[in-house]
């Protein structure tokens, strides 16, 4: 099993790339950008991650699990070496993964050697539990299980030292302790690798 858990991909994604490569022949790569439709305004962070998946030599395609089935998720899967869940809200995200089905699909496709590529909400999805999020769960109102898909026991702690994330962390700080979490902070250069038990948080020089 290999995860490649990042706060901002477009940071990362050469690093990445050069791992990911030497892991797998297969360089298609499955772009999730489910979590972003919950998001308003400006998302180039959002095409900016896609656009340096590509430049690192991936193949990139689209494809939102919103709306799908258990058995189009599967499919479209099985095609790819690996997958990049983008960011946006957390909640959301956890919502339609949990609607489609595509937590009981992603979990046996990794066991199986498809690599994990997450970013900011993609990364917390990883997780045990997505209650360490700073998103407003407003966006899925009947959603009541926050258990991510449990591909690893650490929760990613997305954006740490960004400015535009820093009195969230501030005012949350209380909260996201008491939730006793094995928590990793990562900044929008560095991201967490994991491989079965193993762990390394890899930065990236900008």
């Amino acid at each position: 099993m290999n995860l490649f858990l990042a706060s901002s991909i477009n940071s990362v994604a050469k690093d990445v790339a050069r791992q990911v490569f030497q892991l797998t022949k297969n360089k298609k790569l499955l772009f999730i950008p489910t979590a972003a439709e919950a998001e308003e305004g400006d998302k180039s962070w959002l095409y900016d991650d896609r656009e340096q998946l590509v430049k690192a030599g991936f193949d990139v395609s689209d494809f939102s699990i919103t709306g799908q089935h258990k058995s189009a998720i599967e499919e479209k899967l099985s095609e790819v070496g690996s997958i990049c869940v983008a960011g946006g809200n957390t909640y959301y995200l956890l919502d339609q993964v949990k609607k489609s089905g595509f937590d009981k699909v992603v979990r046996k496709l990794v066991q199986k050697g498809l690599i994990y590529t997450g970013a900011s909400a993609g990364s917390i999805l990883a997780g045990p539990n997505i209650s360490t999020s700073l998103d407003d769960p407003a966006t899925a109102p009947n959603l009541t299980d926050y258990t991510g898909l449990n591909l690893t026991d650490v929760s990613v702690r997305p954006h740490w030292g960004s400015e535009h994330f820093q009195e969230r962390y501030h005012q949350e700080m209380d909260r996201l302790y008491a939730l006793k979490q094995k928590m990793v902070l990562l900044n929008d250069q560095q991201y967490l690798h994991v491989t079965d038990d193993w762990y390394q948080i890899v930065t990236v020089e900008s």
